[in-house]
């Protein structure tokens, strides 16, 4: 899945969705049949707790530097920075 079609099926999640346990499992499951996967409910599990973590300690900034380390260059980034203003 290209970063594009990632980011425009995160720009479609309903805000909600992401406030319960549940609906979080719904997304993570839906995102992982449009790239070929299934997941089991044990790594759903520990994506919803990995995602919980995340909210509570991440910022743009930190999550930014994270992908430059994962091998985005700075195009990347910067495209990524236009599309979410």
């Amino acid at each position: 899945m290209d970063i594009g079609k990632l980011l425009s099926f995160v720009k479609s999640i309903p805000k909600d969705k992401l406030k319960t346990d549940s609906g979080l499992k719904e997304v993570i499951r839906d995102l992982g049949k449009k790239s070929g996967k299934n997941f089991t409910d044990q790594e759903l599990n520990r994506y919803v707790a990995q995602f919980r973590s995340m909210a509570k300690t991440e910022n743009v900034g930190s999550l930014m530097n994270k992908l430059s380390k994962k091998g985005f260059d700075a195009n990347d980034l910067n495209n990524l920075k236009k599309r979410f203003k």
